[in-house]
């Protein structure tokens, strides 16, 4: 018998000569409502701290960002870093310059100092071209 037996193929899959499979990345993600409803929170949380000035409308943005958490953790859905990096971890507060926090270079390193008090300190590296591995262009995926 031949060794080159063709096999019928699954849909969207690829041989190599070698054989290693290789099947294209998934283009939809699989819990799009949830990522629906955290984006939906976390754009009602920017509105309230932006255009609030009292306790109630702040007290409403924190607990919006605190229910976008918590979505976030119960479905396993995880928010980008971009979004991680906009919210306090301990008062659940959108991270705004010159509203909610304020922001200090001390010795190579960015500081965010929240109203709470928590202090988040991010380096700044001389690689200025660095991006993280969610950042990167070949591993986003859309929605």
């Amino acid at each position: 018998m031949s060794s080159n037996i063709t096999r019928p193929m699954a849909k969207g899959s690829n041989r190599v000569e070698n054989g290693v499979l290789l099947t294209p990345p998934p283009r939809n993600v699989g819990n799009k409502e949830h990522f629906q409803r955290m984006n939906h929170l976390y754009q009602l949380a920017m509105w309230h701290t932006i255009s609030g000035n009292d306790g109630g409308e702040q007290a409403l943005a924190r607990l919006y960002a605190k229910n976008m958490d918590l979505v976030s953790k119960r479905t396993r859905a995880e928010m980008l870093p971009q979004l991680k990096r906009t919210i306090c971890k301990k008062c659940h507060r959108i991270l705004v310059p010159k509203k909610t926090m304020r922001v200090q270079m001390n010795s190579g390193s960015l500081q965010l100092v929240c109203s709470c008090g928590s202090v988040r300190n991010f380096p700044i590296h001389s690689n200025r071209g660095y991006h993280c591995h969610a950042e990167r262009d070949e591993n986003l995926i859309s929605i």
